[in-house]
Parts: C-alpha cells; sequence; structure tokens
C-alpha cells in the first residue's frame, strides 16, 4: 500500500461517517425538505419532475451536471423526461476513474444526447500542490477541488450562460447539503441552483435506477458507495458505516467551505 492509499485507508471516525449519520443529516433540513422524506417513490418521481419543470418554466437556459455517479444518472433521466435537449455539463478533474469516461460516453450514447460540454482545469497541478501542502492535507485538498473542481464548473456555467442549474445532491449525504434548499441562488456567476432530488435517500436512487432498468456506474459493484475522484474516494469496507464512508475525511470536514466557493 502506498502513501496514497494509506491516506484513504485511515480510519472513517465512526462518530462522522456511521450510520447514524443520515439522521443527523435528517435533523439539519429544512422542514419543508424534511417532510417531503417519507413519500413513497413514485411521488418522490413526481414532485423531482415537478421542481424541473418549475426551473424550465422560470429560468431562460437551464442546464444540469452529471458526474456518471448514479444521483446524477437519476437526475437527468429525469430531467430527460422534462426536455431532451438540457445542456449537460461534465467536470473532468483529471482524476476521474477510468470507468467513469466509459460509463458517461455509453450513457450519452445509449440516450442519444449530444449537448455534452466537458470542462477541466488547464493543467494537472497535484504535484505542485503536494509539494507545497502534503498530498491530503487540508491545505491540498482545498487547492485542488477549487482548481481541479470548482472552477472549472463554474467556467462551464459561464460558458453556457445558464440561469439555472439542476444538480443531484441529498440532503441524507452530507450535513452541508441537508441544509441545502430546492431552488438556491448563488453568485459569480450569478444562477440558480436547483435540488431536485433533495428529499431522496440512497436506497431510493437504487430502486429507481433498478425499476427503470439503467444500468449504473460499474464501480458501485465493486464496493463504492459515493464516487468522486481518484484523489479521494476508496471502497466503503463497512456496510454499516454511511454512504460517504470511503471519501477523503479532510474533503468531507471542509464541505462548508468548498460549498460556499461554489462546490455542489
Amino acid at each position: 500500500m502506498d502513501t496514497k492509499d494509506e491516506m484513504h485507508a485511515n480510519s472513517q471516525p465512526a462518530d462522522e461517517f456511521g450510520s447514524d449519520r443520515t439522521k443527523r443529516c435528517i435533523d439539519l433540513m429544512r422542514p419543508e425538505v424534511r417532510e417531503m422524506l417519507n413519500l413513497p417513490l413514485d411521488k418522490k418521481v413526481a414532485k423531482s419532475i415537478e421542481i424541473i419543470e418549475e426551473a424550465f418554466k422560470k429560468y431562460k437556459n437551464v442546464g444540469a451536471g452529471f458526474s456518471g455517479g448514479a444521483d446524477s444518472e437519476v437526475l437527468l433521466h429525469l430531467t430527460m423526461k422534462v426536455r431532451h435537449d438540457v445542456p449537460i455539463l461534465f467536470v473532468d478533474t483529471r482524476y476521474e476513474f477510468p470507468e467513469t469516461a466509459g460509463f458517461i460516453e455509453k450513457i450519452r450514447t445509449t440516450w442519444d444526447f449530444e449537448s455534452l460540454t466537458t470542462v477541466r482545469a488547464g493543467k494537472d497541478r497535484v504535484e505542485e500542490f503536494t509539494k507545497k501542502y502534503g498530498y491530503g492535507s487540508p491545505g491540498f485538498t482545498m487547492e485542488f477541488n477549487k482548481y481541479h473542481k470548482i472552477e472549472p464548473m463554474v467556467r462551464g456555467i459561464k460558458t453556457l450562460n445558464l440561469d439555472a442549474f439542476l444538480a443531484g445532491i441529498r440532503g441524507t449525504e452530507h450535513e452541508e447539503r441537508a441544509k441545502e434548499s430546492i431552488f438556491s441562488p448563488r453568485h459569480d456567476p450569478e444562477h440558480i441552483r436547483v435540488h431536485p432530488l433533495l428529499f431522496w435517500t440512497r436506497e431510493e436512487i437504487v430502486e429507481y435506477l433498478n425499476a427503470n432498468k439503467l444500468e449504473h456506474h460499474p464501480l458501485y459493484d465493486k464496493g463504492y458507495t459515493s464516487l468522486g475522484s481518484t484523489i479521494d474516494t476508496t471502497p466503503n469496507k463497512n456496510a454499516g458505516m454511511h454512504e460517504r464512508a470511503g471519501r477523503g475525511v479532510t474533503r468531507e470536514r471542509m464541505m462548508k467551505k468548498l460549498r460556499e466557493l461554489g462546490y455542489a
């Protein structure tokens, strides 16, 4: 096991990544979001489609994020029920899993959409950030996500001239996301983040994929329960842990700051 693997394998603290994390997230949800948690899946599907339709009615240029992960796949599938030609944005951090590019291309060709815009940082700065801050440190984590993830995404939103951006985040996956509203304003550029899946659970995402016979990212069959870049993602080795176990501890703890910078 090399140094990077050791950092990924560092203990996921039970008080932060235990199964009770879901309850903590629920407790932080806005009342109007929390009350939709107990809706049956068919009602959630209808409500999510209603939110997407509202976004298209309210805003002139609406786009959607697609990472290849299960949440964004469900979001895209629902969005394309409303409008097939929606602009789709994929952020390539330069450290995506090889399986991700192949899966995204497979979905693109199978679902027959051509409006996929891929954005990435101008160069690879991981070695630079490692030398300056130390791999996996808070400084490294901040600079990597800012330069390789957030800035390209913001640039993509500007390039596509979006005034609304559909994102597939869920409230039960992270405390900071739990605090979100369905329609959430952002600045620089001015736009609205729309969160149609905010009240869904991970189990319902899986149920929806299975019910609609949708192929999922192959890494979910290898023990991953949450997908990011190779920098901060490993399999979840304990079924009793929260779904985000396997994601970088440092980044999880910095999510508030990262989201203030534009992270979804």
